[in-house]
């Protein structure tokens, strides 16, 4: 297949108007934006604070500091192992 131009859908765009890497929520649950998608941080039954992105999460942060710290490379780690998933048939 000859190489094609990626361009952002319209969707995409409304994805990317909402503010990114900008937390909102309460002391249990905040949410945002990494790379157009929802990132949300929550506090486990466990007292501890746990990140969920594109349906895979980490947990066992001590606070929602240290997980919000740890957001951007969840991010990019999660974006990583999902190309893992891809096959060239």
């Amino acid at each position: 297949m000859e190489e094609k131009e990626v361009a952002m859908s319209p969707t995409g765009e409304l994805n990317f108007k909402l503010p990114q890497q900008a937390w909102s929520g309460n002391d249990a649950t905040q949410t945002t934006h990494f790379a157009g998608q929802w990132m949300i941080l929550n506090k486990s039954d466990d007292d501890e604070f746990e990140l969920h992105y594109l349906g895979l999460k980490v947990a066992g942060f001590s606070d929602m500091d240290e997980a919000k710290f740890n957001a951007p490379e969840l991010a990019r780690s999660v974006l990583k192992i999902l190309g893992e998933f891809i096959r060239d048939e």
